[in-house]
């Protein structure tokens, strides 16, 4: 597939697995109309591996992680289920790394199309591919969309709520004394 290029799905149940000479977080977020999730239950990754019609498979370090997608139990007003990928060393950028995803028939494994992202660069979390519905009839889209904030800067743009690590307490000064007053 080339970026913005899309399939129709021959069959309900997909597997989208993303490989690269790295070790990747792979996540999938499913979406409204509006493309915001209805509630963080809607991110699906290896914290939260399952919600309505999503799954996420970890390979362990020696497969791709995956993101499989029921579209015959994703729930109504569910349009998109977005798949994206971060390198998991912090900092990490997709500079000559070239990750690859994999629809397959998640029955059968039979690979019905792959897409690598071109020319990336300092994105440090990617919109890989996206699986929505048009018409009634399900298909999948390359989409390569590189963001340079981190799966953070994805998530938040999708109506995840991120939470930042608390900022260290900084001191109080004692307050100044008061002057006597005149007797």
């Amino acid at each position: 597939m080339t970026p913005g290029s899309n399939i129709p799905l021959p069959t309900a149940r997909v597997a989208v697995d993303v490989a690269a000479p790295v070790r990747l977080d792979v996540s999938g977020l499913l979406l409204t109309a509006d493309g915001k999730v209805r509630s963080d239950d809607d991110f699906i990754f290896y914290n939260q591996p399952s919600g309505p019609g999503v799954t996420y498979r970890s390979g362990g370090g020696t497969a791709p992680d995956a993101i499989t997608v029921d579209t015959a139990a994703v729930p109504p007003g569910i349009e998109k289920i977005v798949v994206t990928a971060s390198p998991d060393a912090a900092g990490q950028t997709f500079q000559g790394i070239e990750p690859t995803a994999t629809v397959r028939d998640a029955d059968t494994g039979a690979v019905l199309a792959t897409f690598t992202p071109p020319q990336l660069g300092s994105e440090t979390a990617l919109v890989v591919v996206e699986i929505y519905l048009r018409n009634g009839a399900w298909k999948v889209r390359a989409v390569g969309q590189g963001y340079a904030n981190g799966l953070a800067g994805i998530a938040t743009d999708f109506g995840v709520s991120v939470e930042e690590p608390a900022a260290p307490a900084q001191p109080v000064a004692p307050p100044a004394p008061q002057a006597a007053p005149p007797a």
